[in-house]
């Protein structure tokens, strides 16, 4: 007897545990289904957006405005994740997203993404491999369709490992998406606009600092030019002036190294002369990011100031030949 109710309740327990997968199955299945309506075909027939959910639910969503951005053909929104970078540059639509933050920011990056309306990414930037930049990497290709992720040629080197995410080419090869090694001199068609490498990787540079091994990034559309150089030191901005000269002029900027004080150099802000520069860096963060002197050599050169530790994320759009930024849907004023 007691064998017979002992079988029965195995019975009813494997039953049971059939049914619970069943139902978190057909969740999942939903759950996934509501996403990609939402994803695709939010604020259309009554859908809600992202932003709306994100109302509805009290949650924070300091991300870019999706009708600016779908309203503007060039914008650089550069995303608030804390001490790290993460960069979108749309032209026409089309979109690359330069340095992922970190890991702990990921959930706060893929959130921002979907409020700015992003469905897929034509490029996917990993500058250097140092883990404010990449640690959102493997959310971002698990999120969105990625066709092409470029990296700075790297070698290993004799003072240890990096920081490039585990299991970016596995999940990068499961999205079906490219990597491909970049250097100097490759561009890449972004709409009506061209991402140009100029510097980069520690086979160009022969620096073992992943630093100054950054991907230095120019890109172009029409008579705006943004200048991206990772974080990138005094080293490696003397070899880019010695490279390109006033081929660095651009209208936006943003400064190296989170405004570090051995990045942005003078020598560099000479020949760029940017109308704005902008600063990716953490509230109250423990590098005294951005430093003092940076702050005085961008305001020495004329550049208006904006900072995501200040302002939160920030859009700039150029139309007609004028830069104007954007945070929390209000215009800014540059930061003193």
């Amino acid at each position: 007897m007691a064998s017979t109710t002992k079988r029965k309740r195995r019975r009813r327990r494997k039953a049971k545990n059939s049914w619970q997968w069943l139902i978190s199955a057909v969740a999942a299945l939903l759950l996934a289904a509501c996403g990609f309506v939402i994803q695709n075909y939010g604020g259309r027939y009554g859908i809600p957006t992202w932003s709306d959910l994100y109302g509805v639910f009290g949650i924070a969503a300091d991300g870019p405005d999706a009708a600016l951005l779908a309203d503007s053909e060039t914008t650089v929104t550069v995303l608030d994740v804390g001490q790290g970078d993460a960069v979108l540059v749309g032209q026409d639509g089309n979109y690359c997203l330069i340095d992922t933050g970190t890991a702990e920011s990921q959930d706060t990056l893929i959130r921002a993404l979907r409020q700015a309306g992003i469905q897929n990414l034509q490029y996917l930037v990993l500058t250097h491999p140092h883990a404010d930049h990449t640690g959102g990497a493997l959310a971002v290709l698990e999120n969105f369709p990625v066709s092409e992720v470029l990296l700075p040629v790297w070698r290993p080197t004799e003072n240890g490992a990096t920081d490039w995410p585990d299991d970016l080419w596995v999940q990068a090869a499961a999205g079906g998406t490219t990597v491909s090694e970049t250097q100097a001199g490759d561009r890449y068609t972004l709409g009506d606009g061209v991402l140009e490498v100029l510097l980069g990787g520690n086979a160009d540079t022969e620096d073992d600092d992943p630093n100054n091994a950054s991907l230095c990034l120019l890109f172009e559309a029409g008579n705006f030019r943004y200048l991206a150089t990772g974080d990138a030191e005094k080293q490696t901005e003397k070899t880019l002036v010695d490279r390109y000269g006033s081929g660095l002029q651009a209208n936006l900027y943003k400064a190296g190294h989170h405004g570090s004080s051995t990045s942005s150099s003078a020598e560099l802000l000479a020949v760029v002369r940017p109308q704005a520069a902008v600063i990716s860096c953490g509230v109250d963060n423990d590098y005294g990011h951005p430093h003092a002197e940076t702050l005085q050599r961008l305001a020495d050169v004329g550049a208006a100031i904006y900072r995501t530790d200040t302002m939160g994320t920030i859009t700039f759009t150029y139309e007609n030949g004028v830069l104007s930024a954007t945070a929390a849907g209000q215009t800014l004023d540059a930061a003193a």
